[in-house]
């Protein structure tokens, strides 16, 4: 596996400033396919193995730290596997938590048709609501297009995942609305 592709957690420092501890992410790599793979079967897909990891190094490196258990004492792997599976369960549960829109005849009328036609109304529709965000929420949709994670682009917007996450969100469907308001969104 090349370097790059772990890049979000072999980092000397965390978000919040944080030494990482060397050993921990040396176990991060030895565990990494073990835990993809983990995440793939409990989610579906393994999309958020990154982002859980990342936290899972972070959260297992300041535990260690905090309670003086010296580098390379074979504590690393358990305790990495024990944070990332918490940290999937929690992930998991609060998707479970999802509310149903309705029956199966009120998703009908959220499928779109599939004719060209839509299909360019749709783009359409994206392009203009592209144009119409603020600079922020432009910044924002350039980074998640580039690859960062939510809690990221909160870090380098100086915010919380979740505020800049439902800002960003508040202001599409504003905008959405107030474009096509006939249209059920």
């Amino acid at each position: 596996m090349s370097a790059e592709s772990h890049a979000w957690w072999d980092r000397d420092v965390d978000h919040e400033g944080q030494r990482i501890r060397s050993d921990v992410r040396n176990a991060a790599y030895e565990i990494w396919q073990r835990v993809r793979n983990q995440a793939e079967s409990v989610l579906g897909d393994s999309t958020a193995a990154g982002e859980l990891m990342e936290l899972s190094v972070a959260q297992a490196s300041r535990y260690l730290n905090r309670k003086g258990i010296p580098p390379d004492s074979q504590t690393q792997v358990g305790l990495l596997l024990v944070t990332f599976w918490r940290l999937l369960e929690r992930r998991r549960a609060k998707l479970s938590r999802l509310e149903p829109i309705g029956g199966i005849g009120d998703l009908s009328g959220q499928v779109p048709d599939g004719t060209w036609s839509s299909e360019i109304d749709t783009r359409l529709d994206r392009d203009k609501i592209v144009r119409l965000l603020s600079e922020r929420s432009r910044t924002i949709l350039a980074l998640r297009n580039a690859g960062y994670e939510w809690s990221e682009i909160a870090n380098l917007l100086n915010g919380t995942a979740t505020k800049v996450k439902r800002d960003f969100w508040h202001e599409v469907h504003r905008l959405r609305r107030k474009i096509n308001p006939k249209k059920k969104h």
